[in-house]
């Protein structure tokens, strides 16, 4: 090569180097995620709101006075709390723009009239869900037939039985589950901790601990075998337990929400290990529990992401490929959901 050509040659390399650092570059979507576990609630479903504690710092759960009051801030502490959102409109759009940043479709649940909401601002990201065990007036089979039918909701979640003092296969839940059967609904139910303080800190007076065991589904998936159930918070503590049900029941997957933000990192890791070292890897699902608090979709993230015992595959698994099996997403759909082809 001629000398003016090598110094030719030079400066077309310094000039693409150049373009090329200084050209925005081509931004593509992150791996998409499933959040099996988001709520559209309003901060008077929380007292107002109130502050909470993640696991990206130390938390302690300290002993308190019984003649003190007891508050969720008080029984959880760390350095340095969260706020809730400021409002509830901040609390719907900063919850979706978490969507939106991290790529993710989320089993959303709460009034059918607020999820609704939702669902309008944040299109097929979310998935409507709705809970057939809350307080006030029951809604009867044959009118979530009907909703069904109509396209209001998905999923059955969050069944919280456990805050009513009553067990899964109690007989007042048997023909919804029936229900849900028929129409292949796919159910989600609380079984874990519930609030720190559990029913000391206010606003839980029927919660149990005891109603924590996933063994209570067994008599509901003998009775109900083609049902499409998951256990919320891998019915936590009590892993041995859960770890007993989905080897005996293979129709039964877990989520982790909450769980992977809400307690001290060395105990979340130790029971979710224990799911992975059991077998049951294909069957664990990622979920927020997102409520009024919108950061702790981030941190639950990073939770997963920062696993040590984890491999990419076991991630990517947890993170999207289970939940979406268990949901029978189509072909369509998970390509859209990696950045495919939109629906027109």
């Amino acid at each position: 090569m001629k000398m003016t050509e090598l110094v030719a040659a030079c400066c077309l390399g310094s000039v693409l180097a150049a373009c090329a650092s200084t050209s925005p570059r081509i931004q593509r979507a992150p791996l998409p995620i499933i959040d099996m576990h988001l709520h559209a609630h309003s901060l008077s479903d929380y007292g107002g709101g109130g502050s909470v504690c993640t696991n990206d710092q130390k938390i302690d759960f300290p002993g308190l006075d019984p003649r003190q009051p007891m508050t969720i801030e008080r029984a959880m502490t760390c350095p340095s709390p969260i706020a809730a959102a400021a409002s509830d409109e901040a609390v719907m759009t900063e919850s979706l723009a978490a969507l939106e940043r991290h790529n993710i479709w989320a089993v959303t649940s709460g009034s059918l009239e607020r999820v609704g909401r939702w669902q309008a601002a944040g299109r097929e990201r979310i998935i409507p869900a709705v809970s057939f065990a809350t307080d006030g007036a029951a809604t009867s089979p044959e009118e979530f037939r009907r909703l069904f039918a109509a396209g209001k909701f998905a999923v059955f979640a969050e069944v919280g039985a456990q805050y009513r003092g009553l067990k899964l296969d109690d007989a007042s839940f048997d023909d919804y589950f029936a229900l849900a059967e028929e129409l292949d609904i796919p159910v989600g139910v609380h079984l874990g901790e519930g609030p720190p303080g559990g029913t000391h800190v206010g606003g839980y007076p029927t919660y149990r601990a005891r109603l924590t065991s996933a063994l209570q589904l067994e008599e509901v998936v003998i009775r109900h075998p083609k049902l499409r159930i998951y256990v919320m918070h891998y019915g936590s503590p009590l892993v041995d337990e859960t770890i007993a049900l989905l080897y005996s029941n293979p129709q039964v997957y877990v989520d982790i929400a909450q769980n992977d933000w809400g307690f001290p990192r060395a105990h979340f890791y130790s029971q979710l290990k224990r799911l992975i070292d059991a077998g049951f890897e294909k069957r664990i699902m990622w979920g927020s529990d997102q409520m009024v608090w919108p950061r702790t979709i981030d941190v639950a993230i990073k939770t997963i992401e920062e696993a040590p015992f984890l491999s990419e595959e076991q991630k990517r698994d947890i993170f999207y490929n289970n939940a979406a099996r268990f949901l029978r997403l189509s072909k369509e759909e998970i390509t859209r959901h990696h950045g495919g082809p939109r629906k027109p």
